[in-house]
């Protein structure tokens, strides 16, 4: 377990790091709190992804503007991937702005996973990249409440080839809204869990496992 040596920053902006372990070529689920309020997949893909890499992010609790915001704060634009966005909250949104500053396509509807596969199909089809392709799904709490556990881990078996050979797709959910047969049924999905849990002096402790061995709560949850 490796915790952040970073002074105390209150609130969510408290550094984390993750495992060096967590690298890329793989797929890592992050079991946190609440992954979109502390930007969790959006941390890792700044802390992994290069200038010369691509990524796509799936927003299921925030729309795209703030979304790209809270990016934008963790890193300078010359030191991070380009981004695109699927929106799958904002409502009355249905015209995609794929050729903008950052490519955009709006599913405004968490269960909806087809949309979704089609959205990430639109941004992905035409892309061509110098580095590698990145893929994020910010949270995946509100898409398991909208949809069968075997809906959604179906279609993060179909997305996750999105990312290159040595691209890193994050899935992050809050694993206090899931029983543990949920979480260890979407941990399938993935090559390895990272466990983010936050001390009571306000610093994050994160805590890598392997899916091949047995995945449960962090002692104390």
């Amino acid at each position: 377990m490796s915790s952040n040596p970073d002074p105390e920053i209150d609130g969510t902006d408290a550094p984390i790091e993750f495992p060096e372990s967590v690298a890329t070529g793989t797929t890592v689920l992050l079991c946190g709190f609440d992954p979109t309020e502390y930007a969790l997949g959006l941390r890792a893909l700044a802390q992994f992804g290069g200038p010369e890499d691509d990524a796509v992010v799936v927003t299921t609790t925030r729309g795209a503007e703030p979304t790209i915001e809270r990016y934008d704060s963790l890193a300078p634009a010359d030191s991070t991937p380009s981004l695109r966005v699927v929106d799958m909250v904002s409502e009355g949104q249905s015209i995609s702005a794929t050729y903008g500053e950052v490519p955009t396509v709006f599913t405004p509807s968490q269960g909806d996973t087809e949309r979704l596969v089609l959205a990430l199909s639109e941004l992905t089809g035409r892309k061509v990249i110098d580095g590698e392709r990145h893929l994020v799904v910010r949270s995946l709490s509100p898409m398991l409440s909208a949809a069968s556990t075997a809906r959604v881990t179906d279609v993060l078996d179909r997305i996750s080839g999105l990312r290159t050979a040595d691209g890193l797709a994050v899935f992050a959910l809050d694993y206090t809204a899931h029983d543990e047969d949920t979480v260890s049924t979407v941990a399938e999905t993935a090559d390895r869990v990272c466990w983010v849990t936050k001390r009571a002096d306000g610093r994050f402790e994160t805590d890598l496992r392997s899916t091949r061995a047995a995945v449960g709560r962090p002692v104390g949850e």
